[in-house]
């Protein structure tokens, strides 16, 4: 199932497509002959009983539900997730009756990372981590597939659309190394009382640490039903 064109705008390219892994697919594939073997063997069991009839239709109704439901839906559901970068933004799509999509324009976009177990890098699967600036905290898109190359085209993409600058956030300068003060500036530092009736520094210093916000708030992983692509999604 390839994406569809009809959600791109006109001269919009696609760089990269990719789905979950296909390592979420092991169990859905190695759950059928399963339930297969062990139905085989309760209905062979069952046979010479007089309650055979009963446990035949049992095991029948109980293996087509563990297998649409633990095989059949999260194989569909694979395959109608969608991760696309293309030259201008990254497009996120899931869902087989109820879709849920997600945009990310390249100028937004203020960082990209990884983040890979030693399984992950076996397989070539791992999470792609890219901060907003438009969100406290960054989009978490986990599980997915060719993440290297995933990586590295939403980067270029951010990079061509204008993301990835640090100047559009503008740098601090310490009063110390600003060249721009004048005398105005420094005769506003001489006002500051100095004598037995000024305010104590380590009071006022200890009053703002108390009021000031955090700068950095900790990366929290961001709720599932937003920011991961499971395989049973």
């Amino acid at each position: 199932m390839a994406y569809p064109e009809r959600l791109l705008v006109a001269g919009e390219r696609v760089s990269v497509h990719v789905r979950p892994h296909w390592r979420m697919l092991v169990l859905p594939a190695v759950l059928p002959p399963v339930v297969a073997f062990v139905g085989a063997w309760l209905v062979a069991v069952a046979r010479p009983t007089p309650w055979f009839l009963a446990v035949l239709v049992a095991v029948g109704v109980v293996a087509v539900g563990v297998v649409g439901w633990f095989s059949l839906a999260p194989a569909t559901r694979w395959r109608a997730t969608h991760f696309v970068v293309t030259d201008r933004r990254i497009l996120v799509r899931e869902g087989v009756f109820s879709r849920t999509g997600i945009v990310v324009v390249g100028r937004s976009i203020t960082s990209v990372r990884t983040v890979r177990s030693g399984a992950d890098r076996l397989l070539g699967a791992g999470t792609l981590v890219v901060g907003v600036d438009d969100a406290r905290e960054p989009w978490r898109f986990d599980g997915l597939a060719r993440i290297v190359r995933v990586a590295a085209e939403v980067e270029r993409m951010a990079e061509r659309r204008g993301g990835l600058d640090p100047d559009r956030w503008g740098t601090f300068d310490d009063d110390e190394d600003d060249e721009d003060d004048g005398p105005e500036d420094e005769a506003w530092d001489d006002d500051e009382p100095d004598g037995p009736g000024a305010p104590d520094e380590d009071v006022v210093d200890a009053e703002w640490e108390d009021a000031e916000p955090s700068r950095f708030p900790r990366l929290r992983r961001l709720s599932a039903r937003r920011r991961e692509l499971p395989a049973g999604r």
